[in-house]
């Protein structure tokens, strides 16, 4: 037996779209010549390609656009791709920054790589499924199907509905390594192509249960507290929340301009304060 695609087109077909389109847009001013600051020099603007996971692209795209709004020289062009496809795309040239929530288990000996930011992994239920906390057991035995009732577990009666994420995925690929190890998760999940498709399905199955960024939650769907301890900012700070993840920012080698300029930004303030407007927990807050 296969794992279900995400049910419904109707539901998924705008989250495909816009996964479509975020690649091709740019957060410069392309095709136009600048005046560099300081001086009366002319110049057309350098062209910089970073890539990211859409789990946090919102807050990745927020910070191009900052950096943008005060370095018209670069022209920074952010394409979405799942984590082993950035990797890939930095790889291959197609890219010249990239951020990861997922390291590759191979990197090169010059690969350059900070830490940028962190998040957590919620474990999300529909709003009206009041299961009060899930232990890291109890998830790796829901995820492998073998849960026939969400009432045994305080949860609304019926059979859970498992959605998991594709495997290129740093989502799916953290969730394997801290959640299930060594076990698989079931054949019968549904599998979601996007953090909004997780989202959007949750919110609408009353016996459905997946994994999104802590960033990206909201008030369509409930976070789950794992061994007890809820997802808040102390929680993701301290490390108390079981399933806090890292993120990275990463070029083959040491990074040149104007890549070393926008990932030195990044890492620093105002970068850093940007991030942190959209749910990331900033490395200065994480005891780097």
């Amino acid at each position: 037996m296969q794992r279900r695609a995400v049910g419904i087109w109707s539901v998924l077909w705008p989250t495909l779209v816009l996964l479509t389109v975020l690649p091709l847009m740019a957060c410069g001013t392309a095709d136009s010549a600048v005046i560099l600051p300081g001086t009366d020099e002319v110049r057309e603007p350098v062209a910089l390609h970073v890539v990211c996971p859409e789990s946090i692209a919102p807050a990745i795209q927020a910070a191009v656009a900052a950096y943008g709004q005060n370095h018209p020289e670069v022209d920074i062009t952010l394409s979405v791709r799942a984590d082993t496809l950035a990797w890939q795309a930095l790889q291959t040239g197609d890219a010249e920054v990239a951020v990861l929530t997922w390291l590759p288990e191979a990197l090169g000996n010059d690969t350059w790589v900070r830490i940028l930011s962190r998040d957590g992994l919620a474990i999300v239920v529909h709003p009206h499924n009041q299961v009060s906390s899930l232990t890291v057991t109890q998830l790796q035995d829901l995820f492998q199907g073998r849960v026939e009732d969400w009432a045994a577990w305080g949860g609304p009666p019926g059979s859970p509905v498992v959605v998991s994420r594709e495997a290129a995925s740093g989502e799916a690929a953290f969730f394997q390594a801290w959640v299930m190890r060594d076990a698989r998760t079931t054949l019968t999940a549904v599998l979601a192509p996007s953090t909004d498709a997780v989202l959007q399905y949750v919110a609408g199955d009353l016996h459905a249960v997946g994994y999104v960024s802590t960033a990206r939650l909201d008030g369509r769907v409930r976070a789950v507290p794992i061994n007890g301890v809820s997802v808040d900012e102390t929680a993701l700070q301290t490390g108390q929340y079981p399933l806090v993840r890292t993120h990275f920012v990463l070029t083959l080698r040491e990074p040149v301009e104007p890549a070393r300029s926008f990932v030195q930004w990044l890492l620093e303030a105002p970068g850093q304060t940007v991030l942190s407007a959209w749910s990331l927990i900033p490395a200065s807050d994480s005891g780097d």
